[in-house]
C-alpha cells in the first residue's frame, strides 16, 4: 500500500494551480504523490465518497470550474443506489438516472476519480490544506485496463462476492 500526500487548494479558493506532470500527480520511488489541480479557474476541491451524492456534488463543482478529486475507499463508484432495483417515489430504474452521471464523471477533464483510496488525516485549514490518502492495490493497471475481463479469468484466486 502506498501513501499519497495531496495537496489541495481548498474548498472554494480561487487561485491558479500549476501542475506537476501531464497526469495531474507528480509520483516519486517511495509512493508519495503531490497532486495539483490543471486548467481549472477555481482551486481544487476535495470529494470523500463516491455515492449519487458525491458524483453529483463532483459535477456540479468541476461544471464550475473547480478541479475535483474524488475519494472512495471501494473499489467502484455509485454507493447504495448501484444496488438497487427501483427509487422511491418514481419507482424508476436506479441504474436509468445513475448510469448517465457516472459515465459523464468518468469522461469529465476536471475530475479525478480515486477508488480504493482511504483518508488518513488532513492537516491545514479551509482553503490551505494537505490531505493524506492511502491508495489500496488493485493488481490492475489502470492505464492499460479496458474492462474486458481477461483478467478476472486468468486469476489464480477466487475470493467470495461482497454483495451476500
Amino acid at each position: 500500500m502506498s501513501n499519497l500526500k495531496s495537496k489541495f487548494g481548498g474548498l472554494f479558493k480561487k487561485s491558479s494551480i500549476s501542475e506537476k506532470s501531464s497526469q495531474g500527480s507528480a509520483v516519486d520511488t517511495k509512493g508519495a504523490a503531490t497532486i495539483e489541480s490543471k486548467g481549472s479557474k477555481g482551486g481544487s476541491v476535495l470529494v470523500v465518497g463516491g455515492g449519487i451524492g458525491s458524483v453529483q456534488t463532483s459535477l456540479d463543482l468541476a461544471d464550475s470550474g473547480f478541479q475535483v478529486y474524488m475519494v472512495e475507499s471501494k473499489a467502484s463508484i455509485g454507493g447504495v443506489m448501484a444496488q438497487l432495483n427501483k427509487t422511491f417515489p418514481t419507482n424508476d430504474c436506479s441504474m436509468c438516472i445513475l448510469s448517465p452521471k457516472l459515465v459523464e464523471a468518468s469522461r469529465h477533464p476536471l475530475i479525478n476519480m480515486m477508488t480504493l483510496t482511504e483518508v488518513m488525516g488532513m492537516e491545514g485549514e479551509a482553503g490551505n490544506f494537505t490531505v493524506t490518502l492511502k491508495r489500496k492495490p488493485r493488481y490492475v493497471r489502470e492505464d492499460r485496463c479496458v474492462g474486458c475481463g481477461l483478467c478476472a479469468e486468468k486469476c489464480p484466486t477466487r475470493s467470495p462476492a461482497n454483495t451476500s
